[in-house]
């Protein structure tokens, strides 16, 4: 743990409490895991993604339009590209990085590039349109992995939201009767 304002966690720590939060707020299983992999990603390398995500908790219809079907329009890109060369996301208002970042980096890894995220954005940083094709990038992961093994510091009172928010979380009773045991 570090002083303050800041607290370090496990990466899977963020991504968990994501998942349970979003699950409540109504987002599928699938598109709740997507968005804990996308905050936890944005958080490593971009920072900021933990408070981005604490900040929509309130607002259902935000979460679903930034965390749900943000990732959409950016897999639909991926599509067009393939199929024409060339693919736009375009978002009604602007996404936060923190709702993408994992899917462009998979978009990367497939061996296409991703433009339209401004150097030396944040978690918190805006995105309108993402254009999806062309030649990828080379990706360094060394921030994941220092994250990996070191942890993740992150703001306290955004983690402290989550972690209340997914107190709603249901979990089954043989987890429970496991605890108690």
């Amino acid at each position: 743990m570090t002083g303050g304002d800041q607290m370090l966690v496990a990466p899977r720590e963020v991504h968990d409490l994501v998942f349970r939060c979003a699950r409540i707020a109504g987002l599928a299983a699938g598109a709740a895991d997507r968005a804990g992999r996308n905050v936890t990603y944005s958080e490593v390398h971009f920072g900021g993604a933990v408070a981005t995500f604490a900040s929509v908790l309130a607002d259902p219809q935000r979460l679903l339009a930034e965390y749900g079907n943000g990732p959409d329009a950016l897999v639909l890109a991926e599509v067009e590209a393939r199929a024409k060369g060339i693919g736009s996301a375009v978002f009604a208002s602007g996404v936060p990085l923190a709702a993408l970042g994992s899917g462009i980096a998979d978009i990367t890894g497939r061996g296409l590039g991703v433009e339209g995220v401004p150097i030396g954005a944040t978690g918190t940083t805006l995105v309108d349109v993402l254009q999806v094709g062309g030649r990828a990038m080379p990706v360094d992961d060394a921030a994941g992995s220092r994250a990996a093994r070191e942890g993740l510091v992150v703001d306290r009172a955004a983690f402290s939201a989550l972690t209340e928010a997914a107190k709603a979380y249901l979990v089954s009773e043989t987890i429970l009767d496991g605890i108690e045991d």
